[in-house]
């Protein structure tokens, strides 16, 4: 590879805005709402601790030893059986264990990609969805997003010429919406229509605090193209790496050889102990004790929002998930907002990033799960003060 196609091609692998601010203010006094990081306060130590002393003591040998690229069977049937009561009929043979849904994602970029493919994305989408897809040197067709998730009305013309949708949609990331019931059968009846593969990545699905579960897009419309993605990351502890996607048989077969050359498998020893945290029964109340301190802490935000805010500036609602979108008005932009807001001690994103069609500066996310609740009284009647003398 010559010396300008390489540089060509890095130039548009840029380093994470978020993860490099998160860095860049780590060791300072801020109150951060920028990180999409779940409160390590939360994560059940002393039962990992416990399982990873029992897992080690009975299978030592195994669980440190290189194991199969699909994933270690019995947690394979784990994830089968949790997707079936999701409504999304599978079996052990459509899933494949990845080193967190990130991993997913990216095996099936290499999987499904060639440069200046056409990938239709949402308007704002996850930033590291859209790093990856830089990466692979796509060109995007982007779908707006209401109070009901992606608008499918114009989304015949966005598939005409499409290789792959990607959605997330419960929670979504950064905007915290969820795709109305009647969207997504809509959406998976257009998918299929156009004969396009979709990749739905459902890491919030269990971080639900308001309303009834939906089922999965996957699930309604019989789809050889579809890859749903998942991750224990919310919902035991992000430093396990554990993950999962399911798809057709024909597609785990070749995205196992992809990963066979990435990284040979996923850590035989996370792999076990996230299976033993489930077949143990420390799932579901731990999911429920999540809901619990998470529902309280975005409660929180959205009465301080309502009680330290100006009118001008609007939010989501989220139903569940991390995060709150906070717009603007359209003449402002948010990353100087920041810049003003860090000399008070508190961190935010800006939206743009977010964005693939060059909008949003007037956008910001916030992180209501990271910061304990007197934490986010305190950071959000700061940043209420600092919008009413910044507009002023």
């Amino acid at each position: 590879m010559s010396g300008s196609l390489f540089a060509q091609r890095m130039s548009r692998v840029k380093p994470s805005a978020i993860m490099e601010l998160v860095k860049t203010t780590a060791a300072g006094d801020y109150i951060s709402f920028a990180s999409g990081l779940p409160d390590p306060c939360v994560f059940p130590q002393e039962t990992l601790r416990t399982i990873a002393d029992d897992v080690i003591t009975r299978d030592g040998r195994a669980a440190l030893q290189y194991g199969p690229a699909e994933g270690y069977a019995p947690l394979r049937a784990c994830v089968a059986a949790m997707l079936t009561q999701r409504g999304l009929t599978t079996t052990p043979e459509q899933v494949l264990i990845t080193s967190g849904s990130q991993q997913a994602l990216d095996l099936v970029a290499r999987a499904l990609l060639d440069p200046h493919d056409q990938v239709v994305i949402e308007s704002p989408s996850y930033l590291a969805g859209r790093q990856l897809f830089d990466s692979a040197e796509v060109n995007y067709q982007t779908v707006p997003m209401d109070a009901e998730g992606m608008v499918v009305d114009g989304l015949a013309a966005a598939l005409n010429g499409a290789k792959l949708l990607y959605t997330l949609p419960n929670f979504q990331n950064p905007t915290g919406l969820t795709l109305s019931g009647h969207r997504r059968v809509e959406l998976a009846r257009r998918v299929v229509q156009a004969d396009v593969a979709i990749v739905e990545d459902d890491a919030y699905y269990d971080l639900r605090y308001d309303g009834e579960r939906l089922p999965p897009v996957s699930s309604l419309a019989a789809n050889p193209w579809a890859i749903y993605t998942g991750s224990f990351s919310k919902v035991i502890a992000p430093g396990i790496r554990v993950g999962y996607l399911c798809g057709s048989p024909e597609m785990i077969e070749r995205l196992v050889c992809l990963k066979q050359i990435t990284d040979l498998h996923t850590g035989s020893l996370t792999q076990r102990i996230a299976y033993e945290y489930c077949a143990r029964g420390f799932l579901e109340p731990g999911i429920q004790r999540l809901r619990d301190v998470y529902r309280a802490r975005r409660d929180v935000m959205l009465a301080a929002l309502q009680e330290h805010c100006p009118a001008v500036l609007t939010w989501t609602r989220p139903q569940g998930g991390m995060f709150i979108f906070c717009t603007l008005p359209v003449d402002r932009d948010a990353t100087d907002l920041l810049r003003i807001a860090l000399a008070r001690g508190i961190v935010f994103v800006p939206g743009a990033g977010f964005h693939a069609d060059g909008v949003g500066h007037n956008t910001f996310r916030l992180n209501f799960v990271s910061e304990a609740e007197e934490r986010i009284r305190s950071g959000i009647s700061v940043l209420g003060d600092t919008i009413r003398a910044w507009l002023a």
